[in-house]
């Protein structure tokens, strides 16, 4: 799973837990009518003499929507240090968007497509024509779904901000005490943020469209957690040790380490309490499953949602009819092997270590090379071990894109339906990870790297995970059946599920039927159905980025066989960068093309 949720700045970055959501509204006017730069923003490489006035444009609209961030917590993981980035340190700790924010947001992404998509193709290279196609797409359903901002949840029984907000402040790294001093900042708006969180869920309550009662619970069983073992927190803890790493005198330590309890006990666990206490008021008014498509507005934000979370602009039928005929394809394909096996997850695995080595030593040797990179994998907090994803990927910063953070839960990881070796492949090598550094080392465009769409994303993670299992060190055809049933009963499956419950009305027992026509045990029901009810478009973009993904890059390998590798295909997609599937089809098809000729 990519993540990035903290990335990415302006009008929206406190908005939710994807990307491309995050992005500033540009400078209206940076270069003069000679091309030279205008304001001090001096963007790197500019060659004025040679690029054209809509390339100067594209130019300065990709590199300009990622100056500055909203507040000190997106700062910190969208930047090494933002003035590295032509802006500064932000003053606010967390940013709330309030409704005026939502309607600017629609509007500016509005004016940015239509911008964007003016500017004359021919004076456009084909990576620049790609990348404002990319563009366009993400603007105008963005424009489409702030319009709707009544739909959009604050906070999230699957991870949400009340997790995620706490789990990236204890990560911020301490290299000075300028860096103590945000923090404190950042903590101090916890009890602020979040009760403009509630007074939104309150009113997605009121209207009919927030949670069910049994999500509320799950959201105040994470706050629990939050508060829980005061003296021992996380929160205290991980500040303890980062700040005593400061090298600064005991005294000052341990005023620090006071002011930091201090601060947790004003602003941060008050603010865990006002939920616990506040969200029961949330009970009795939304229905079970979140049929968004009951009103008009719910329908305009589900199929601009869908449109993101699938990277098309097929509607919903043709996505929910193609993904039933790929359910039915592979069901009929693997599961006469599935129960000949006795069990659809069992094979072989590896420690994480080992796995991590394996992988990136197999990555270095098939792929296209990337620069040094450091990584820092962080073992998700006990207090979160029922709330965070089994790993987690963050996106490098956008001034050092050599920097990669990653979250392990090792709770989850006796589930028999996650295993390291898998896990590595998909966050790290040639999953998330080393996508993402490709990337920024070889792409004109920085709007197709740090603000990449989840279904391209999650596309190309889970097919790396099939293309790892060929090579895999242990019993391969088992693992390969393992993989095959992992994405059809929790991504494919998991899809359509999501698909009936919001836009097609389904109700518990009508997904109880449908399950269980696919040879699940009607006891899964539960799961599935905690998942649907509490995320929008659930599993939608690994479902379709996963069915896009590998239907092009197995159709140009198959076209392209015995006339380039395997590996020749994958460096020539990662090379095109992130854009709707319709135009990497289009220009797949024409580099299989180019290779026959």
């Amino acid at each position: 799973m990519i993540s990035a949720g903290a990335l990415i700045s302006a009008p929206l970055s406190a908005c939710s837990s994807g990307g491309r959501d995050k992005v500033a509204k540009p400078p209206l006017s940076s270069t003069d009518e000679n091309g030279d730069v205008i304001g001090g923003n001096n963007w790197a490489n500019r060659q004025s003499d040679v690029e054209s006035d809509a390339a100067k444009t594209f130019r300065d609209y990709d590199m300009g929507l990622f100056v500055g961030s909203s507040d000190l917590l997106n700062a910190y993981y969208a930047f090494d240090d933002p003035k590295n980035y032509y802006s500064d340190w932000p003053t606010v700790g967390l940013l709330f968007p309030q409704k005026s924010d939502y309607d600017t947001a629609a509007s500016s992404y509005e004016m940015l497509a239509d911008t964007l998509s003016a500017l004359d193709p021919s004076e456009l290279n084909e990576a620049q024509n790609r990348a404002v196609k990319d563009m366009c797409f993400d603007f105008k359903y963005m424009s489409e779904m702030y319009k709707h901002y009544l739909y959009i949840p604050q906070l999230n029984p699957m991870g949400g901000k009340q997790v995620v907000y706490p789990l990236l402040a204890s990560l911020i790294p301490f290299e000075t005490k300028e860096d103590v001093d945000r923090y404190f900042t950042i903590i101090s708006d916890f009890k602020d943020f979040f009760t403009k969180a509630f007074e939104a869920e309150q009113i997605r309550s009121n209207g009919g469209v927030g949670y069910n009662d049994e999500n509320i619970d799950r959201i105040i069983q994470d706050c629990i957690k939050m508060k829980k073992d005061h003296d021992t927190n996380f929160m205290k803890t991980t500040f303890d040790e980062r700040v005593k790493k400061l090298g600064l005198s005991d005294r000052e330590t341990e005023e620090l380490i006071a002011k930091n309890q201090e601060l947790l006990d004003l602003y941060y666990f008050p603010a865990m309490e006002m939920l616990i206490q506040k969200l029961p008021e949330l009970k009795g008014k939304c229905n079970e499953a979140p049929y968004l498509a009951e009103t008009p507005s719910g329908k305009a934000y589900y199929e601009a949602l869908f449109a993101r979370k699938t990277g098309t602009e097929m509607s919903v039928e043709e996505c929910r009819d193609l993904l039933q005929e790929r359910i039915d394809a592979i069901y009929e394909e693997y599961m006469p092997q599935w129960k000949t096996k006795g069990s659809y997850f069992a094979f072989g695995d590896l420690e994480f270590d080992q796995a991590s080595e394996w992988c990136k030593r197999f990555t270095e040797d098939h792929f296209p090379a990337i620069s040094k990179h450091d990584v820092e994998v962080y073992p998700v907090p006990r207090q979160l071990y029922d709330s965070i994803q089994p790993a987690r990927y963050y996106p490098s910063p956008i001034d050092n894109y050599t920097k990669h953070t990653v979250w392990i839960n090792n709770a989850l990881l006796d589930d028999p339906q996650y295993d390291m070796f898998t896990l590595v492949s998909h966050e790290m090598y040639p999953g998330h990870l080393y996508q993402h550094q490709y990337q920024a080392e070889n792409l004109q465009s920085k709007y197709q790297v740090f603000a990449m769409s989840e279904p391209y994303a999650e596309g190309w993670a889970q097919y790396s995970e099939t293309v790892m299992i060929q090579y895999a060190p242990f019993d391969r055809k088992q693992a390969k059946l393992s993989v095959m049933a992992s994405i059809f009963y929790s991504t494919y499956i998991a899809a359509r599920l999501s698909i009936g419950v919001e836009y097609e009305g389904w109700d518990y027992e009508d997904c109880k039927t449908y399950i269980m026509h696919y040879g699940q045990d009607e006891s899964v029901i539960d799961e599935y159905w905690k998942r649907l009810t509490a995320e929008q478009g659930y599993a939608l973009e690994y479902a379709f980025g996963y069915l896009f993904t590998s239907d092009i890059l197995d159709q140009a390998i198959a076209d392209l066989d015995g006339i380039c590798t395997p590996e020749e295909v994958y460096k020539a997609y990662l090379d095109l960068g992130c854009a709707p599937f319709s135009v990497l089809k289009e220009d797949m098809a024409a580099f299989v093309e180019s290779k026959k000729n």
